[in-house]
This record gives structure tokens, C-alpha cells and sequence, in this order.
């Protein structure tokens, strides 16, 4: 197949901020911490970096190194390995889009916190979460109703707000690898600033050694509870952004004698940067307000969508005079996560499209891509939109992903060899342990660890999960997965009768 004309990264030092602004997200500030808190502190962070270190940075390469050589994005790349197993793009490329629908509707949430911090910054009034972080989050803010067969209406301010948020993301993705390339200079490197200005801010409060204690320290027993490795598994794979076809996406536009190993060890080292610094912010608000409430560490946080909407904003109003400087100082940094990460998987469900009609144009993809994303998030703007979010994010991340990550493994053993072959060509560390046996061995982890991984969820959650109905879970899950499958498989099966 003719590979379609494209822009291309302008220097390995743009392809390296680009995936690291996709790669560093909202997991990185609300989740990776509330996952730490959750598994054992030192325990779970021994476990996420094992895992790291040897299987995820192998995969990471895997998939780059892949769509570098092809020049295509994941549809036609997987057509290249096996026809058969064309359906395994389209089907990623549909998940993605049903992500990116209530993506968008979280950076909302972010958005709206940023500008009442703004309003109390230029002295218009003060921060309204004072006090009540949980009745400001999931009164003000979603409207939450008690179930979710309750709907409630929309909320105008969410629907503004996500269409501001759609139009951005327009704007900062419509030309593709030119336009990300100017706009991720900006959006990938603040973060950067506006964490470490939180972090110092966050070890010198008081009682804030108790809350960063839990990094250093946690019950020997955790080390070796399969929970542990699993939380610890399972947020390297969505923080990465591997197999979401977000990586493929960004290695299709590389140059093809571009360096892979190195690039992508900057990527994974600075995405774990990422994480731990939030974790050191988190943590230190944590201590600090246990100390103000006068109760354990262990008994402020509940659960993770609170802990960056509820908990920490209200944490924040506790810091006096400054405690609007520092609500705008978090929330842009929530901002500018999920922006960038909503950009890269704009341009994962774009560039197969792109591949497939390259008669189209670039901006009208992208439009086309942003209104039908806007349609579909109109159901996570209702009053219930939270616990719809909820149960479509667990069955698309906890069933779908995952088997759809185990068939790439099986179609990389197909075609392991002239892949092995091209990432050791564009090593600059070929004579490292980073060599062949290293990916072969990595691989050979990876295909154990996903297949019991995915058998465990489907013994123990494919039907049961939080205090969800089975009627629930069916509807907003099981249906629509099952449906997207099939939806991929037929179109893969269509083109192949027609070829």
C-alpha cells in the first residue's frame, strides 16, 4: 500500500515532548498517587518499577519501532502482518474514540476549577470549594444525581466548557505533527514548572512528613499480594498510552532512520518523573490536611476521581493568602495533562482514517473526529454522566484493552524478526543489555502476565463490579463492547471480500 503523505515530527526533541505530553496525564496526578496510597506506598512503586523495567519499556519500543518502520498507521500496519487481523486497528481505533468522548468531559471539570481559582486570584470572590471539596465536586460540579438510570439534565456550564474544550483541541491538532509540534512546547514543558513549584510547596506544610512517609514506607506483607502487581501492571499500560494505538500513531510520524531505544527511555523516564512528583504534591497536601482535621493519613481519601477534585482543592483553600495562586497553579497542570493526552488520541483515530481516505484533508478528519466526539460525550454531560463514564471506562480498560493488547503480542511473534532486526539498526545503546534477548524476554512476560490478567478480571468483575446491577453493567458495558467488536471484525471481513 502507498503510504500517505504526512507531516513528520521536526526533530527527535519534539517526538520526545509529544509522547511524553500523551504519555503524562490525568493518570499521572490523580490516579498513580491514589494507586500508591491504595497498595502499600514503597510496595506498589517497587512493583510499578519492576514492571517497568522489564516489560513495559519493551512494548513501548515494540510499538514505535513498529509503526517508524511501516510508515502507516495501526489499521494498515496490522493489514502488512496479517489481513486477517486488520480488525485489531479498527477495533482500538473505536475504543479510542469512546475514551477521547468522556475525556473531554473530564478536562471539563478541570476547566471549570481553573476559572473559579482565577476569579479568586483577582480578588472576586473567594475559592467556593472552602470547606466542602466533596459537596463542591459532586454537587456543583456534576450535579450528581442517585443512580444511574436517574439522568437529570445537562448542565450548561459542562456543555460550554466541552465544547471549549473540543475547539481547543481542534485548534492545537488540525495540522497534525506542525501544529503539535509548536503547541507542545508550551503544554508539555509548564507542567513541568507549575509540579515543581507545587512540590516544594507541598513538603514544607506542616504535617506533611506524615503524608510522604507513605513513599518511603509501607507493610512488607503488600510486596507479594498479586493486588499490588496488578494496580501496579495496570496503570504503566495506561499511563504509556500502549496499545491504544497512540504510539503507533506518533512513531508513523518519525523519520524512518530516526534513533527509537534511547528516545523512548526518555519518554518512560520522564513520564515516571511525572509520577512521582505528583505523587510528592499529593502526598504532602494529604499530610497537611490530615494534620488540619486531626486524623489519619489513611482516612482522607475515599476514592481517586475525589482525590483531585475533592480532597486536594479543598486542602488548597487551607493555604490562606495563597491559596488561590496555588488552586490555579494544580488545576493548570491538570489542564495542560489532559489537553496534550487529548490531542495524541485525536491523532490516533486520525491517522488510520487518514491512511484509509487520503483523498480527505487533514482539518476535516480532524472536524469530523471532534463534532461526532462532542455527540457522544452529550451523555457523560447528564447528571448521571459519572457513573456512565464509570462503568464504559472499566470495561473498555479492564476487558477490552487487555485483549486487544494480548492479540498485538501474538501478531509481534509473527513478526518479530525483521523488527528486531530494524530496532537494533536505530539503537544508539545496541551493545547495552537493551538487545535482542532483552524484547524476546519481555515479550515472553508480557503474553503470561496479560493472559492471567484477563482471566482473573473475567472470573472475578466481568458482571460484578462496585455496587453496580448486572442490568447496569450489561447495558453501559457488556452491549456496547460487544458491538464495537463485532463493528471492527465486519469491516475487517468487508474488505477482505472486496479485495
Amino acid at each position: 500500500m502507498e503510504t500517505v503523505k504526512r507531516h513528520l515530527w521536526s526533530s527527535k526533541s519534539v517526538f520526545v515532548l509529544a509522547a511524553i505530553g500523551s504519555a503524562a496525564g490525568l493518570g499521572n496526578l490523580w490516579k498513580f498517587p491514589f494507586l500508591v496510597y491504595d497498595n502499600g506506598g514503597a510496595s506498589f512503586i517497587i512493583a510499578y518499577l519492576v514492571m517497568l523495567v522489564f516489560v513495559w519499556f519493551a512494548l513501548l519500543v515494540w510499538e514505535i519501532a513498529l509503526w517508524q518502520k511501516s510508515r502507516m498507521g495501526a489499521v494498515e500496519s496490522f493489514w502488512d502482518i496479517s489481513k486477517y487481523f486488520k480488525w485489531l486497528g479498527w477495533a482500538m481505533v473505536i475504543f479510542v474514540f469512546f475514551i477521547l468522548s468522556y475525556y473531554v468531559v473530564v478536562i471539563w471539570w478541570g476547566m471549570d476549577y481553573l476559572y473559579y481559582s482565577l476569579k479568586s486570584m483577582f480578588g472576586w470572590w473567594a475559592l467556593p470549594w472552602a470547606g466542602s471539596g466533596s459537596d463542591f465536586f459532586f454537587g456543583n460540579i456534576l450535579g450528581i444525581t442517585d443512580w444511574v438510570w436517574t439522568p437529570g439534565k445537562i448542565s450548561m456550564p459542562v456543555a460550554i466548557w466541552t465544547i471549549f474544550s473540543l475547539l481547543l483541541v481542534y485548534a492545537f491538532t488540525f495540522k497534525w505533527a506542525k501544529s503539535v509540534g509548536k503547541v507542545i512546547w508550551f503544554t508539555a514543558t509548564i507542567p513541568f514548572v507549575t509540579l515543581i513549584i507545587l512540590a516544594i510547596r507541598a513538603v514544607t506544610l506542616p504535617g506533611a512528613s506524615d503524608g510522604l512517609s507513605y513513599l518511603i514506607t509501607s507493610p512488607s506483607s503488600q510486596l507479594w499480594e498479586l493486588a499490588t502487581w496488578t494496580a501496579a501492571w495496570g496503570q504503566i499500560f495506561f499511563t504509556l498510552s500502549v496499545s491504544m494505538w497512540v504510539m503507533i500513531a506518533y512513531g508513523a510520524l518519525k523519520r524512518e532512520k530516526s534513533e527509537i531505544v534511547k528516545a523512548t527511555f526518555l519518554v518512560a523516564l520522564w513520564n515516571t518523573f511525572i509520577s512521582f512528583i505528583s505523587a510528592i504534591v499529593v502526598f504532602g497536601t494529604l499530610g497537611y490536611l490530615a494534620n488540619q482535621s486531626g486524623v489519619d493519613v489513611t482516612e482522607v481519601v475515599k476514592g481517586w476521581p475525589s482525590l483531585a477534585f475533592a480532597v486536594i482543592p479543598e486542602t488548597l483553600a487551607l493555604f490562606g493568602t495563597a491559596s488561590a495562586f496555588f488552586s490555579v497553579m494544580f488545576f493548570l497542570t491538570i489542564f495542560l495533562l489532559a489537553i496534550d493526552s487529548a490531542m495524541s488520541l485525536v491523532e490516533a483515530i486520525a491517522i488510520p482514517i487518514k491512511d484509509k481516505f487520503s483523498r480527505f484533508k487533514w482539518e476535516n478528519i480532524t472536524a469530523g473526529i471532534i463534532m461526532l466526539v462532542g455527540l457522544v460525550s452529550i451523555i457523560y454531560m447528564q447528571w448521571n454522566g459519572l457513573y456512565i463514564l464509570d462503568i464504559v471506562d472499566h470495561y473498555v480498560t479492564q476487558f477490552a484493552m487487555l485483549a486487544i493488547g494480548l492479540v498485538e503480542l501474538l501478531l509481534f511473534l509473527k513478526y518479530r524478526k525483521p523488527l528486531l532486526k530494524f530496532i537494533e539498526q536505530h539503537n544508539d545503546w545496541k551493545y547495552t543489555f537493551l538487545g535482542s534477548s532483552y524484547f524476546v524476554l519481555s515479550w515472553i512476560i508480557w503474553v503470561v502476565l496479560l493472559s492471567v490478567l484477563l482471566f482473573l478480571n473475567f472470573q472475578w468483575g466481568f458482571f460484578e463490579y462496585d455496587t453496580y446491577a448486572k442490568a447496569d453493567l450489561m447495558t453501559y458495558g457488556f452491549y456496547p463492547i460487544i458491538l464495537w467488536f463485532a463493528i471492527a471484525i465486519g469491516i475487517n471481513l468487508f474488505e477482505n471480500w472486496k479485495k
